[in-house]
């Protein structure tokens, strides 16, 4: 479910977001060589933490059928970090856990989505669902100003969840299922396709509720128990986003409603 790779080269820091990710060739059991987007528990705001939460999001999402990289446990091996020219670098490396998270990176052709770019109508249907995963994993920084979205032609690729599964930091927070459960989410300056991104309203999701159906709340607590022990100091936390992603699994069709009461 989630494969580990072993760190081989640092190839470049990837831009200077605030998680400084960096890109790492990065080898898999069979010896083939993968790149990484890779992110270290030392350039996140709680550690290990958001490591798994970034997992768990990633796991979920692609159960679920949206796109989201694939996502890997990148192995940081002393004498891999020895080898890094880059000082800096080789700190934040040095001061991390040795187990990273890591992002399958993309092909090229894919780029930033626009800000205020209008989504076409063949492409609502799988922005809307991507609007809905938003609102349950409480994903409030996918803003016109970070979109943490790729697109590339019909693809889109969306990423960056560490800062997600948190309602209890979101002030006025209401589940998803309930009245109101989207209005902190919809509005030009909230989320990249909210309502007047849409250049078409969806008229249902059900593709999207049925791959919530299919899971289970074996499956969701699976997503935690494929985490390296090193990122779960705190199984207290981690079962509660279990419980939070199985309430609204349960309550996925009055999600789905809510949403799209704000979509139209």
């Amino acid at each position: 479910m989630l494969q580990t790779v072993l760190a081989a080269r640092f190839v470049k820091a990837m831009g200077n977001g605030r998680t400084r990710p960096v890109l790492l060739e990065c080898e898999d059991a069979h010896g083939n060589i993968v790149e990484m987007v890779t992110k270290c528990s030392s350039g996140t705001m709680e550690g290990v933490r958001n490591l798994a939460i970034e997992a768990v999001a990633a796991l979920l999402g692609r159960d679920i059928g949206l796109p989201v990289p694939s996502p890997y446990v990148v192995q940081l091996e002393q004498d891999f970090i020895n080898s890094v020219a880059d000082a800096e670098i080789r700190r934040m490396l040095s001061t991390s856990c040795r187990f990273a998270f890591g992002s399958e990176c993309l092909p090229g052709g894919f780029a930033v989505w626009p800000r205020g770019g209008t989504v076409e109508a063949a492409h609502c249907q799988l922005a809307a669902e991507i609007f809905v995963f938003d609102g349950i994993i409480v994903n409030s920084d996918r803003r016109p100003e970070n979109p943490n979205c790729l697109t590339q032609g019909n693809a889109f690729a969306i990423f960056d969840h560490e800062l997600t599964m948190r309602p209890d930091q979101v002030l006025f927070w209401k589940a998803p299922w309930l009245s109101g459960g989207f209005d902190q989410m919809h509005g030009p300056n909230l989320h990249i396709f909210s309502r007047p991104y849409l250049e078409q309203s969806p008229q249902d999701l059900n593709r999207f509720i049925a791959a919530w159906n299919d899971l289970s709340r074996e499956r969701l607590a699976s997503y935690v128990e494929a985490l390296p022990g090193e990122w779960r100091p705190d199984d207290q936390f981690l079962d509660g986003v279990v419980d939070h992603l199985d309430a609204a699994r349960t309550n996925i069709a009055a999600v789905v409603q809510t949403a799209l009461g704000v979509l139209q």
